[in-house]
């Protein structure tokens, strides 16, 4: 009963300034035009909808955390339970990534009568999206106790995360760096969309690591009696 308040809420706060609904129209509105206007072949167009995806939940979820702090005071209060409010947190991501996922794939003109690419294509871009909200999650100390750490913390997460599969140096820790920039790289050079499923994995389980370790980072210390 909690979690499904929370989550009910949580949404409201998601799309009421439409800050959401903006960009992914704006993505959506790519996907359909790129290829006529800017003569751009599937490949290169999925690359930028990844990138797109990526943004899209990561600034949307930062826009959710900073509404949370300034709308949602009085309400956890009265419901008085974080691992409620983290999972609901975390249902909210889910949700809306598969939503943007199938939403941004289907109007991008890249769909083929091979099932398996169109599946794979979500799901990449699903678990793309959960990484682009799992780090604002890790990250939504900005918007309550330390906002400086949480900006920089995004930033370096964020160049981290389009650089980590280009820059040589990062070769030896690629395996600690989230994988966005390797599932361009991957497809760039597979130049395949079904080719990506293993990297996705990977990117869906790094993206639900950081959810982990944000859980037991906010976690409210016991107070000492």
């Amino acid at each position: 009963m909690k979690v499904k308040i929370l989550l009910k809420n949580y949404l409201q706060l998601f799309f009421q300034n439409f800050f959401y609904l903006t960009m992914l129209f704006s993505i959506i509105a790519f996907g359909l035009t790129s290829s006529h206007l800017l003569e751009m072949n599937s490949l290169k167009k999925y690359s930028l909808l990844i990138i797109g995806i990526f943004f899209l939940s990561l600034f949307s979820t930062m826009n959710l955390y900073h509404n949370d702090s300034k709308q949602n005071k009085y309400l956890k209060q009265k419901i008085n339970s974080y691992w409620a409010d983290t999972l609901s947190q975390f249902l909210v991501a889910l949700i809306t990534n598969i939503f943007s996922g199938i939403l941004i794939f289907i109007f991008s003109l890249i769909l083929d009568r091979n099932l398996s690419l169109d599946i794979i294509g979500i799901i990449t871009l699903v678990a793309v999206g959960l990484l682009g909200s799992s780090v604002a999650t890790l990250f939504k100390t900005q918007w309550y106790n330390h906002s400086s750490m949480g900006q920089v913390g995004v930033l370096v997460f964020v160049y981290l995360a389009l650089s980590g599969s280009i820059i040589s140096i990062l070769s030896y820790v690629e395996w600690l760096l989230p994988p966005l920039s390797k599932i361009i790289v991957t497809l760039q050079e597979k130049e395949s969309i079904t080719s990506l499923l293993p990297t996705a994995g990977q990117t869906f389980l790094y993206a639900l690591i950081l959810f982990f370790i944000s859980s037991f980072v906010y976690k409210p210390k016991k107070k000492v009696k």
